[in-house]
């Protein structure tokens, strides 16, 4: 396991049967959220999902693209077969205008935290149907420039949760060979 990783807390010992991030109350604008993205860093409950270059979730969103039918493209570049591949994720719009229905891999929602549309996107991929739900967050940026305020509030997105159940993956330190 890379030593670059960075743990919240202890390794995770037992999972937790359902889990809810906070979000924001303010009304989403899905048209705001086209365009590029980087990824700047990543949380998980289940360091699995991450902890290496071919891990499930170890995914960098470049861009969003809202669809005429409120639903939500997602682009994003994963390492496969030694090469960086792109992949569309189509999220289908439900009633919580925040959620979006997705089949990726391991993860069924995508789920937006937070935002100020200009700057900065905490985005979260989960998994509902298993009984121990995994979920990987991202903070994405517009540009390539980490801004030490919006990471501090990333991690306090998650300070409700018990500290042990999150790992902080800081990519800003690291050479990641699909990160654009």
């Amino acid at each position: 396991m890379q030593c670059l990783l960075l743990t919240l807390g202890v390794a995770l010992v037992c999972g937790v049967p359902a889990m809810d991030i906070p979000q924001t109350k303010q009304d989403l604008e899905l048209p705001k959220l086209a365009g590029t993205w980087h990824s700047m860093a990543m949380a998980t409950n289940n360091i699995s999902l991450m902890a290496t270059l071919k891990a499930p979730l170890r995914v960098h969103v470049t861009s969003l693209r809202p669809t005429p039918e409120d639903n939500l493209e997602i682009l994003l570049h994963r390492w496969e077969n030694n090469s960086c591949v792109e992949k569309k994720v189509l999220g289908e719009k439900t009633e919580n205008p925040k959620k979006f229905k997705i089949n990726y891999t391991v993860a069924n929602e995508a789920m937006l935290l937070d935002t100020d549309y200009d700057n900065f996107l905490f985005l979260c991929l989960k998994d509902t149907t298993a009984p121990i739900q995994s979920m990987m967050c991202q903070y994405l940026a517009r540009v390539l420039v980490e801004d030490d305020e919006i990471m501090q509030g990333f991690i306090r997105a998650f300070r409700p949760l018990p500290r042990h159940l999150w790992y902080l993956l800081d990519l800003k330190q690291m050479e990641e060979p699909c990160r654009f």
